[in-house]
């Protein structure tokens, strides 16, 4: 009887323990390998691969978990998906946008800044991490900066800035936002957005200057004519002191009569859309009529005018009025400044190409260097006072360059001081001579 159970473990106790452990290692083995697989796609999703989750055969009591961690790779994905379109978005966005972006920390330092702020100061390179006044060199856009920090509100202000590569200074208006964090009251950092206004601010003083010129232009011979009317009242005058108010009385009127046309002419010259009743014209009988009207300057002031004209010139589209009255103006600018006694006139034209070119060329004192990139501005006065001293209303060559480009042309100044001036107008001949 005590031999009995040796014999069963020697026998077939053993083969059914081995198959219990057989069973239980392919049992275990069948649980784990799915588990060690779960486990290896969960650390995949963690370190950022949201690749699809494909599993072999699970057990029953993983399918679940199985079911989540592939739809939490897909959630992922999409969600990665959608952050990358937002920020492409936003990138694109802020490149396209011309006003200038910057974003800063609690702290000033720049986290972000857009093309457009890089090219107005002219930057080079990544300023990112950078403080902000490090960058920008001007203390009121970091007085600005401060001011929102401080009080946690959106703050405005302009300011000036010298920037390399820009002769001019150069004016901005800055807008600093505060942007809130997700936890406390405290900005999180803050968006500087920029505009550059120095065109506008440009415009306004040239509006200024306009107005001052026009009143002074038209104050002195007003004066004048008051000043006689004064005189006329008291009535106590010479038949030769009325003869002598009335002549300069009619003088100043015509002045003032010329400067209101003058800036009639500008006026529509510079009108956007502006029409010009063009025509095939031979400029040739035009430039002769001009020197026959102003035959009798020409002999006050002692000068000589030679016409060096081909007949025929080739034809080009202008509306003849407006081309006579740049011609007009350009003869009338060589008469009074570039002249002195006795002096030398010359307006000849040629062929050069597809273009007419028509030269105003004198003898006279010439044109300073500096004063030469000014000569087309209106009420420009070389020397200061040169047109008014000599009659001019200031807007002569201001008109002629409206003119010449109304009509597709340009013009061209060339002088040595001392050595005349010469004045090029370039025009596009008639479109069916070059055919």
């Amino acid at each position: 009887m005590s031999d009995h159970p040796a014999k069963l473990m020697d026998g077939s106790g053993w083969v059914l323990i081995f198959s219990l452990l057989f069973l239980g290692g392919v049992a275990c083995w069948r649980i784990l390998s799915p588990a060690r697989e779960l486990m290896a796609v969960m650390e995949r999703i963690t370190s950022g691969d949201y690749r699809p989750v494909m599993l072999g055969k699970v057990p029953f009591f993983l399918r679940k978990t199985a079911v989540n961690l592939r739809l939490l790779a897909e959630l992922l994905a999409r969600q990665r998906s959608l952050l990358a379109e937002e920020e492409f978005s936003l990138a694109m966005i802020l490149e396209r946008m011309t006003e200038g972006v910057v974003i800063i920390g609690p702290d000033l330092r720049i986290r972000l800044m857009n093309e457009a702020a890089s090219a107005m100061f002219n930057l080079r390179g990544r300023r990112t991490g950078l403080l902000l006044q490090e960058v920008f060199l001007s203390h009121e856009l970091q007085g600005v900066a401060q001011y929102a920090a401080t009080t946690g509100e959106v703050q405005r202000g302009e300011f000036t800035a010298n920037i390399p590569g820009r002769r001019e200074r150069c004016h901005m208006i800055v807008t600093a936002a505060p942007l809130k964090g997700q936890e406390g009251n405290s900005p999180a950092g803050f968006l500087l957005v920029l505009h550059d206004i120095t065109r506008i601010r440009e415009l306004e003083s040239v509006r200024r200057e306009f107005v001052a010129n026009v009143s002074h232009e038209f104050r002195t011979p007003l004066s004048i004519i008051n000043g006689y009317l004064e005189t006329l009242e008291d009535g106590k005058i010479s038949k030769e002191m009325l003869r002598k108010s009335i002549t300069v009385m009619r003088r100043h009127a015509d002045r003032l009569n010329h400067l209101i046309e003058d800036l009639l002419i500008i006026s529509r010259m510079e009108e956007k859309g502006v029409r010009l009743e063009s025509l095939p014209v031979d400029l040739g009988p035009i430039l002769k009529n001009v020197a026959d009207q102003m035959e009798h300057e020409v002999k006050e002031r002692g000068a000589t005018l030679q016409l060096k004209i081909p007949n025929p010139l080739p034809l080009v589209e202008v509306d003849a009025y407006s081309i006579e009255q740049a011609f007009s103006n350009l003869l009338a600018n060589a008469l009074r400044h570039g002249c002195t006694d006795h002096g030398e006139i010359e307006v000849s034209a040629e062929i050069r190409g597809l273009e007419l070119m028509i030269l105003f060329r004198d003898n006279g004192p010439g044109i300073p260097f500096i004063d030469q990139e000014h000569i087309f501005e209106r009420f420009y006065r070389v020397g200061g006072d040169r047109a008014r001293h000599t009659g001019g209303t200031g807007l002569g060559l201001s008109i002629v360059k409206n003119v010449i480009q109304a009509h597709g042309g340009r013009i061209a100044l060339e002088s040595k001081p001392g050595a005349g001036a010469t004045f090029t107008i370039f025009l596009p001949v008639a479109i069916q001579q070059t055919v």
